[in-house]
């Protein structure tokens, strides 16, 4: 009884190696008479492309999907994302590619996903738990990168999945900084929703309002304004928002932040008031605006 169950066994194994050669065999022969040659390139092509049938051959063939790399260090899944190919990326993952593989520059799938603004290719990458705070080279992660693009679902998809709402780059930028520097309000709600801190600052001292004023994103600013940023903070050239404001001649953002309260009598570290940097800037309408706040205090 014991020699027949070992027979069994050994024959069992025997035809799982054979048939694993058999597959790997086929698979090649298959891809040769697909005219594509058993290369990194090819694979890595077959990625960009959208061919899943000969992304599955080349991984059954022998091929490992997460150490096939460009010379920039993109795996044939990170070039799948780039190329929003959704069915790809799906038969890498179900073949065991890994979702948190980095490139040269360490970026991964989901920060490219993240940025190009393909949803459904976030999402497949979020359930196979990708991480959503890891960081580039540059400190950036694919909340910032979503949230600089203005892909307000990606930025909501990766709340919900704790992505770090304040984390910051290696210049001490938030997501919030970038959405708020583009005018991208829909971002900037989503992140204040999750308790983004309305008033960080970045190295240089710049705040999401100051960011937001210079700009000249009227309804980012009120937004800001109406969920407590600071009026009056200062970057490290001691300007505030309506300093920047007045610089850039943007009257209704200047008006929007005297309503609740900016200082116009505060001085940069150059000694400028708001109405001097305007008529510096021959902003005469704001400089206008400023001189009657004046007059009427």
């Amino acid at each position: 009884m014991f020699q027949l169950s070992t027979l069994l066994f050994l024959s069992a194994v025997v035809f799982a190696l054979v048939g694993c050669g058999k597959s790997t065999d086929k698979a090649r022969a298959e891809l040769a008479q697909m005219n594509l040659p058993y290369t990194d390139n090819a694979f890595i092509d077959a990625a960009r492309s959208g061919n899943s049938a000969a992304v599955t051959l080349f991984i059954d063939a022998g091929m490992d999907p997460d150490k096939v790399k460009t010379s920039e260090g993109v795996t044939p899944l990170v070039m799948a994302t780039i190329a929003n190919q959704a069915d790809t990326v799906k038969a890498l993952i179900a073949k065991g590619a890994d979702v948190n593989v980095r490139d040269k520059f360490q970026g991964t799938a989901l920060m490219n996903a993240a940025w190009q603004g393909n949803v459904e290719i976030a999402q497949l990458l979020l359930d196979k738990d990708a991480d959503v705070n890891a960081k580039s080279e540059s400190g950036i992660t694919a909340l910032m990168f979503a949230a600089s693009a203005n892909r307000p679902e990606i930025v909501k998809a990766l709340l919900e999945k704790r992505a770090e709402v304040d984390a910051k780059d290696e210049h001490g930028w938030t997501s919030m900084m970038r959405a708020a520097l583009k005018g991208y309000t829909e971002c900037v709600i989503a992140l204040l929703d999750k308790g983004a801190d309305v008033n960080a600052q970045a190295e240089g001292g710049e705040t999401v309002l100051i960011s937001a004023a210079e700009a000249g994103h009227t309804e980012t600013v009120k937004v800001l304004l109406e969920r407590g940023a600071d009026v009056n903070a200062q970057d490290k050239g001691s300007k505030t928002a309506l300093m920047k404001a007045a610089e850039k001649g943007h009257i209704d953002i200047a008006r929007a932040l005297l309503e609740k309260g900016a200082d116009p009598d505060v001085r940069d570290k150059n000694g400028k008031t708001a109405s001097e940097l305007a008529i510096s800037q021959s902003r005469i309408d704001v400089a206008e605006l400023l001189r009657k706040v004046g007059s009427a205090k």
